[in-house]
């Protein structure tokens, strides 16, 4: 009687409906709020390359739509570059430029967006799962372990890593509504997506995405023609492949044509042409993270790569059926899942894996951070063992004594990692016990969270989380061996969000709030100013350290155009190592726009600075040139007196315009003119797209 009660309860618990309800929704909000709460409270501000490298260039697009200039050259960053051609800016990404037009950047809506793309994530694997007809239980651990991945966790401050990673069960979803429900609404909901993914992501997602999706198109060609047999027609198969990446391609025409049009500039194309140069794999001691994520937090020299790098967890739950999934019989989108898991793994190793692949596969040269792949890795390992929870579900099994044998397996693991852990606090001099004094010393709570950090030892997380793991372990596989699969999902959950929460600090977030860095931000200067016409060096002699470690090089807010430094950025200009032959620039006791030989007499009146185009009135005495320190690149143009001017590569690396003796009128503008025609095209293909599939759901929902 009462097992018959409990299936009852299940039953009505694994609804057959595959739309996402609010409820859905909610749980998800609630589970990324808890889970990311010092960031979801904006009591903690996201650290490092998030501020250095993606928010001001995302805040550079913002204040310029604000005051009606177009973006298209960023004069700020090393004496300028093309921001259509930096991936990590969102540039191209629609919902950077909503969030720039009608909210602006700043502290507070950078860190909800990044929030957003985490929801996303969550929602949208839940989603994936019920088009796999999934149950509700393994639809809800798959969307958590997804959304709270290790993936997600360590890489907060890789801003697009995230946004990509938000997108990618989406793309699923939207490709398998496509294929089961074709209809011209579908796929432009297809394309749509797809486009938000390759928009979101940096060069080496977009690369291994590639990989990714065409093996899932041939893999589902040979599925379709097995089931259908002789009813399979190719031509409607690739009929309907055709049109999709038609549309693809018309919404992506704008993003691939300014891509194409800087990668022969930047020094980021050439970056892995010497091997030597590839940077943080996902290292072979890192696989340790699959079971203990915050193992990872701790002993660098040992894992061998950057601690974001080297988590991998994606949940006990799943991984309690991972393991015996791999001697089960599995289907074929299992082998799959598995199959193209691994090949990713191997990839995001480096080493020897990434020579063999060098010189085979195409493009995979820009993928300089291997471990950025582990995105393919964790999604694929999270379905591939979501097939075999659901199975357990939906077959109405007990334990089976392959499942007896991993849960032993692990617990075996676990208490190793603890026995290890006390060894070495007998070794180790440093570590939270031993050092208990200094953590408890009075302070505030920011001081105690960072004494915490800063102290506790690889060992002592072996035991903590050793511990933690066996608890959750044991609630985990009790609710599963009673079927009481909503308790299951609630340990699931609260499992999750305490790891997640265990391994922010040293991963995600910094010392200062999103109030403090906001207030920070706010002392930027408002508009486009005229740039001082002083020494570069004079403007940063005084340079505040502490603007420096909350938001990054304070050169890229001060609207001043020059550095007189090297500021690392991400995206580089090939010639811009000519500019700092040294550890100052070049001309770093000159102002931004100076001339080279009657600089006594001359005089510099700036007329308009807007718009992508700077005018100035010069009175010289001799002939003379005119520098203008922002990088040479195609698209500039040059102006003296109305007659138009080829500008003159100074140095090898900036615009330079010659003067005649007297009153010169002159103009320096940028104008990417092929650029902006593909971006028109890909806005209003967008946005006729967007507006006619609302019209087609208002209808729907009308009827």
């Amino acid at each position: 009687m009462e097992i018959t009660k409990r299936r009852r309860r299940r039953s009505r618990n694994e609804s057959t409906s595959r739309s996402i309800s609010i409820k859905n929704v909610l749980v998800f909000l609630g589970v990324m709020v808890a889970a990311y709460l010092p960031m979801s409270s904006f009591l903690y501000a996201i650290k490092n390359n998030a501020l250095q490298v993606y928010y001001p260039t995302r805040y550079f697009i913002s204040y310029s739509l604000q005051i009606h200039s177009f973006p298209w050259w960023n004069p700020y960053i090393n004496f300028g570059l093309p921001q259509y051609g930096d991936v990590n800016s969102g540039f191209w990404s629609p919902i950077t430029w909503v969030i720039a037009k009608f909210l602006g950047y700043n502290a507070y809506t950078f860190t909800a967006e990044l929030l957003l793309y985490l929801f996303l994530s969550g929602v949208g694997m839940f989603q994936l799962c019920r088009t796999y007809k999934f149950t509700k239980t393994a639809a809800y651990i798959a969307g958590f372990s997804y959304l709270c991945s290790g993936f997600m966790v360590s890489h907060l401050q890789q801003f697009n890593w995230i946004s990509a990673a938000a997108f990618l069960p989406w793309t699923f979803w939207a490709y398998h509504q496509m294929l089961d429900k074709y209809s011209l609404k579908n796929l432009i909901v297809s394309a749509i997506v797809f486009y938000l993914f390759f928009s979101s992501a940096p060069t080496g997602l977009i690369v291994g995405g590639l990989y990714f999706f065409i093996a899932y198109f041939v893999f589902k060609f040979f599925i379709r023609k097995s089931e259908a047999g002789q009813n399979f027609s190719t031509w409607s198969y690739s009929r309907k492949h055709f049109y999709l990446f038609s549309l693809l391609g018309i919404f992506a025409f704008g993003m691939i044509v300014g891509y194409k049009n800087v990668l022969p500039h930047i020094k980021a194309a050439d970056y892995l042409e010497n091997l030597s140069l590839l940077t943080n794999p996902f290292s072979v001691q890192s696989i340790i993270s699959f079971f203990m994520p915050m193992s990872t937090v701790k002993n660098t020299a040992f894992f061998g790569t950057d601690m974001s790098m080297r988590n991998a967890y994606f949940g006990l739950t799943l991984m309690l059926f991972f393991i015996p999934a791999l001697f089960f019989p599995k289907s074929r989108q299992q082998k799959f899942f598995l199959f193209t898991g691994l090949f990713f793994l191997l990839l995001s190793f480096g080493g020897i894996f990434k020579y063999v692949t060098y010189n085979i596969l195409p493009g995979i040269k820009y993928v300089n951070s291997p471990s950025m792949l582990m995105l393919f890795v964790i999604f694929s390992f999270i379905l591939f063992a979501t097939f075999s929870l659901n199975h357990f579900i939906a077959q109405k099994e007990q334990a089976t004594a392959t499942h007896a044998k991993s849960f032993f397996a692990l617990q075996l693991f676990f208490l190793a990692c603890i026995i290890i852990g006390i060894i070495g606090q007998f070794f180790y001099a440093g570590g939270f016990l031993r050092n208990i004094q200094v953590i408890a010393t009075p302070g505030g709570l920011d001081a105690k969270l960072k004494a915490i950090v800063d102290h506790v030892s690889f060992y002592d997380i072996l035991i903590f989380q050793g511990i933690l793991q066996l608890i959750f372990l044991g609630f985990i596989n009790d609710n599963l061996f009673r079927m009481r699969y909503k308790l299951m999902i609630r340990f699931c959950a609260l499992e999750m969000i305490i790891a997640t929460l265990l391994n922010i600090p040293f991963t995600g977030v910094g010392q200062h709030s999103v109030k403090a860095l906001q207030s920070q931000l706010e002392k930027v200067e408002e508009g486009i100013p005229a740039p001082l016409l002083i020494p570069i060096d004079d403007i940063y002699k005084n340079e505040d350290d502490n603007k420096r470690d909350m938001t990054g090089s304070w050169s890229f807010y001060n609207k001043q155009m020059g550095v007189n430094r090297k500021i690392f950025y991400p995206m580089e200009m090939k010639n811009i190592d000519k500019a700092f032959p040294s550890s100052k620039s070049i001309f770093s006791n000159k102002p931004y726009l100076f001339t080279t030989v009657d600089t006594s007499n001359s005089s510099i009146v700036i007329t308009r600075i807007k718009d992508n185009v700077v005018e100035l009135i010069i009175q010289s005495n001799v002939k003379d040139t005119l520098v203008f320190q922002q990088n040479i690149y195609p698209f500039w143009k040059c102006a003296l007196n109305g007659e138009g001017k080829k500008p003159i590569a100074y140095a090898g690396v900036f615009n330079a315009i010659a003067l005649n003796p007297g009153k010169n009128f002159v103009k320096f503008s940028f104008n990417p003119g092929i650029v902006n025609t593909g971006a028109m095209i890909s806005k209003y293909a967008l946005l006729i797209c967007m507006l006619y599939v609302l019209i087609v759901l208002f209808k729907r929902t009308s009827l």
